[in-house]
């Protein structure tokens, strides 16, 4: 049977072959054989493997009844998360499953899906033990909070998960075990009052428990869908009971003030005696002590001591560099390890960002491993890591420049022997020429750099500027000055900032001694005004001519204060035009100034500001409009019928674009 199946295969696989190559064939419309190749296609798609995206794998059928609850299981964790709670598809870079199983409160019937039996509602301990939580319920035994969780509410418990009540300390045992029938044990901390439902907590939310009716236990909801309580994830939300709520959570909480404020915890731990020091003298420690709510990442003392002794001198002797690596370890607000599950970004205090990586070998703060996690304090938590994180404010422009991935800019200034000068500068800002930009350039000009170091010095001097300037202070049709004659051209658009025909992509990034802005191509210094750039081309002979004949000389060489876009008609273009029109043109010269004028634009117009697929309308010094279009394909018009020969040729005074046509001009007289 298997061989006739093949056999028709072959026969398909040929008629099809027919049917391509000659179009229209006997077989395609033959009813019969219409008929078969439907039946024998609709058979063979039984045959196809399913698939799933990114790992999610479905065991039920497409309909799974009513009361059917989906649950993300992480491969090779045994972490659960609950349907809508968690989002992500890969958490702590591992693969997931779905897995589906009755909601809380239902039950499964024999021969019916899904889950349409509704199971009475129980008391608290009961609701526990059916959770199969069972350390819980055996530490309430003869106590005062069993009777209560028995017969009183309404409560919200937190249990522990079973494995939670291993390896205890002595002082967390002795805490379980209340020496009398009516004292506070640690579970009393588990359980406040009221019922609590996972959907309504909020960020920060502090809740009184029934421990000494004072200790309140702190609540925190994450963008990943995560929910912690005292920085125990909570497992399995919801469970309902008759008097009240059960969360199940993934260990033993305790009193915020259990190791008193976060600066009680850097004090108290050997390991952290550099950072305190810092702390002091960076007059953060009262703040630590007093304010609310902080997340610190704290190095060990061994961290410091990978650093180098320069940087080690200036953190003990200069108290601004103190300061900014302090607060850069620091960030407002309760981040505990399970916050993540894929990455979230944080901002320190210092004003830098952090990335807050959960991976499948553990937490990450940039390349920083938690080497202890959730430290609880009364007013934020304590993570311990394994380097100082550094920020770019006590970096100098080399070492940012490297961390940006410049490698060719930074290949550059140390084979130039540049990179002493770069890093003592004094306050600038840089623009620097992404990898991407140096492939592009010609081979002649990369060679050129490789060689002639005074050739690199003059390109880092014509990308930067004196003093930190932010994009914020940069406006349109903005010229800056640089370290040589020439100046930079700014250039605001819809799709972004662009220096000169280069745009940025990556902005602000501080250094010690500066700003970087990235940008996507080399600028070369321009040598030539407008008239000598147009004189200098052969193209343009006609143009230049034109331009001495209506006395604009001075126009095309102004200074470069004043910038100007010239739309430049090639020879040919005005070979192009009527014979008449050309020499009515070139006889009067008042009418001669208006064409040239109708080419001029009182701005600094490059191609690369401009979105595919859009008209740019400007106006030109003739009041009449100039409309340019890039097509997808890399075609540059203006006003629909003049083709783009060159772009973007940039003189010191303005930038030039050739064009295949003379742009119709009614050259009427402006008052």
């Amino acid at each position: 049977m298997r061989v006739f199946h093949l056999l028709v295969l072959l026969l398909t696989i040929l008629l099809w072959e027919e049917e391509v190559s000659c179009g229209q064939s006997y077989y395609y419309f033959n009813p019969y054989y219409q008929t078969y190749r439907k039946k024998y296609m609709a058979r063979m798609r039984g045959y196809r493997p399913r698939r799933f995206k990114n790992y999610q794998r479905d065991p039920g059928t497409t309909s799974k009844g009513p009361n059917m609850c989906r649950v993300k299981e992480v491969f090779g964790t045994g972490q659960r998360f609950y349907e809508g709670k968690v989002p992500q598809r890969r958490v702590c870079d591992r693969p997931t499953f779905i897995r589906y199983q009755c909601c809380p409160g239902y039950n499964r019937v024999k021969g019916e899906k899904g889950c349409p039996a509704v199971l009475p509602l129980k008391n608290l301990k009961k609701t526990t033990l059916q959770l199969l939580q069972q350390k819980f319920p055996d530490l309430l035994t003869n106590t005062e909070l069993e009777g209560n969780l028995l017969y009183q509410g309404a409560f919200t418990v937190f249990v522990p998960v079973d494995t939670a009540f291993k390896n205890l300390t002595y002082d967390d045992r002795q805490r379980l075990h209340p020496w009398t029938y009516h004292a506070p044990s640690l579970l009393h901390y588990h359980v406040v009052t009221g019922r609590y439902n996972y959907t309504t907590f909020k960020k920060q939310e502090e809740i009184p428990t029934l421990y000494y009716a004072e200790k309140k236990l702190r609540i925190n909801k994450y963008p990943s869908g995560v929910s912690t309580v005292n920085c125990a994830r909570i497992m399995v939300p919801n469970q309902m009971a008759s008097n009240g709520i059960v969360h199940v959570i993934d260990r033993l909480i305790r009193p915020l003030d259990f190791k008193g404020s976060i600066a009680d915890v850097i004090l108290r731990d050997p390991r952290l005696t550099r950072f305190s020091q810092m702390l002091y003298k960076a007059n953060l420690m009262d703040t630590l002590q007093n304010v609310k709510h902080f997340t610190l990442f704290i190095p060990e003392d061994k961290a410091f001591r990978r650093l180098s002794s320069g940087l080690n001198l200036k953190i003990k002797n200069d108290r601004k560099v103190a300061e900014a690596i302090a607060k850069y370890h620091i960030v407002k607000d309760t981040y505990c390890a399970a916050s993540t599950v894929v990455s979230a970004q944080l901002i320190s205090m210092e004003g830098g960002f952090l990335a807050f990586i959960c991976k499948f070998n553990g937490n990450y703060v940039n390349d920083a491993k938690l080497v202890e996690e959730d430290i609880v304090a009364s007013n934020g938590v304590v993570h311990v890591i394994n380097k100082v994180l550094l920020p770019n404010t006590v970096k100098d422009m080399v070492q940012v420049a490297h961390e940006l991935d410049l490698t060719r800019l930074t290949e550059l200034i140390h084979r130039s022997g540049l990179a002493d000068w770069v890093q003592s500068r004094p306050e600038y800002t840089l623009f620097a020429p992404n990898d991407a930009a140096f492939e592009a350039l010609s081979p002649i000009y990369k060679e050129a750099l490789q060689e002639q170091p005074g050739l690199v010095e003059q390109m880092i001097k014509y990308h930067s500027l004196e003093g930190r300037m932010k994009t914020d202070s940069m406006v349109g049709e903005q010229t800056l000055r640089t370290g040589i004659d020439a100046r930079l051209k700014v250039g605001v658009y819809h799709n972004g900032i662009t220096i000169d025909s280069a745009h940025i992509v990556d902005s602000d990034k501080e250094s010690s001694n500066g700003l970087i802005h990235v940008i996507d191509k080399v600028l070369i210094p321009p040598e030539l005004n407008l008239l000598d750039l147009i004189k200098s081309d052969p193209e343009l002979e006609v143009f230049a001519n034109s331009i001495e004949k209506a006395g604009l000389e001075d126009l095309f060489r102004q200074t470069p204060n004043k910038q100007l876009t010239v739309i430049a008609p090639t020879t040919d273009a005005f070979y192009r035009m009527p014979t008449y029109m050309r020499e009515d043109y070139m006889k009067d010269k008042e009418k001669l100034k208006r064409l040239i004028a109708r080419h001029l634009i009182d701005r600094v117009v490059v191609s690369s500001g401009l979105d595919m697929s859009t008209t740019y309308s400007l106006m030109s010094r003739q009041q009449e409009a100039v409309d340019l279009k890039l097509e997808p394909s890399g075609t540059l018009w203006i006003n629909k019928y003049a083709k783009v020969q060159a772009r973007d040729h940039l003189a010191l005074n303005g930038v030039i674009f050739k064009t295949d046509r003379v742009l119709h001009c009614l050259c009427k007289e402006i008052t």
